[in-house]
């Protein structure tokens, strides 16, 4: 009976730390240089499409159901000094996007130059964050894809584990809201 319950300790421990380890951060621990306590975010007329998911993940991102976090969100009707900021383009107008790319976050110092762009990833922390959606993508009105973008805005990388919003592959998540382990990682990074 004991070898049982030592085995099934182990098993518990291992399916754990798999799915719920902290989503990984981007170098140094990028992010945004104004905290997200007071975070806005713009929706261009050309994402106007998007608004229902973009209003969805701003309030799972504010409200994981895993209890506190410092993210608070504000959508407003002009860009300035925003935090994140919504377009969306077709790969005939966006050089960065292709039919495989549903979005993609590009991340911008004080002074609106950007510090990096898709495939790469800041190294540090940034003012404002731009991101782009692929209106040739029918995939991209997915409530995942804005909540996965909003996640990459906040700091997080991409995550090898189908049981995180950070997961690469929109056909092979098994999630569809913010987890813990994505959760945790921006308390790690705002607290």
């Amino acid at each position: 009976m004991r070898k049982f319950f030592i085995f099934l300790t182990i098993i518990t421990c291992v399916l754990s730390s798999s799915v719920f380890a902290m989503t990984p951060t981007y170098a140094n621990d990028a992010k945004f240089s104004r905290g997200v306590g007071n975070c806005c975010y713009y929706v261009d007329s050309a994402a106007s499409g998007y608004t229902n998911q973009i209003n969805d993940a701003a309030y799972n991102w504010e409200n994981t159901g895993y209890g506190w976090n410092p993210i608070y969100m504000t959508a407003v009707s002009s860009n300035y000094a925003t935090h994140i900021d919504f377009y969306a383009a077709t790969p005939a107008t966006n050089v960065y996007l292709n039919s495989s790319v549903l979005g993609f976050t590009s991340f911008w110092n004080s002074n609106s130059a950007v510090i990096v762009t898709p495939p790469y990833s800041p190294s540090y922390n940034y003012f404002y964050t731009e991101i782009m959606f692929n209106l040739s993508a029918s995939d991209s009105y997915d409530y995942r894809t804005a909540k996965h973008e909003m996640g990459h805005a906040f700091g997080l990388a991409h995550y090898e584990n189908s049981y995180s919003i950070m997961f690469p592959d929109l056909a092979g998540t098994y999630v569809t809201t913010v987890q813990q382990c994505d959760h945790d990682t921006i308390n790690y990074l705002y607290n």
